[in-house]
């Protein structure tokens, strides 16, 4: 399937992703939307006949049995805990003063 790049994908990018490009920036996004584009039909011209789909990057034997461990108790969890209270962690404020 061949995407054409025209101002009309430009535009349609442009709502989609809730921007507003000047010119300038119209053209270096079609040109960059292009070049992606061509990338990936030199990586459509590959020939994969004899490869199995890959499902998962790392083969099941190396991944780590999951397994529960013993947690922190709370006096380890706090030992290096700049600011605490009452044997609670005390973080910065996100509202107000």
């Amino acid at each position: 399937m061949k995407v054409e790049v025209n101002d009309d994908l430009i535009e349609k990018l442009e709502r989609l992703a809730l921007i507003t490009l000047n010119e300038k920036e119209r053209e270096r996004v079609k040109n960059d939307v292009k070049q992606i584009l061509q990338f990936f039909d030199k990586i459509n011209e590959a020939n994969l006949e004899d490869v199995e789909p890959l499902f998962h990057p790392l083969s099941m034997g190396k991944l780590r049995k999951d397994e529960p461990s013993q947690g922190l108790d709370r006096d380890e969890a706090l030992k290096n805990v700049k600011r605490k209270d009452n044997g609670y962690i005390v973080g910065p404020r996100t509202y107000g003063e």
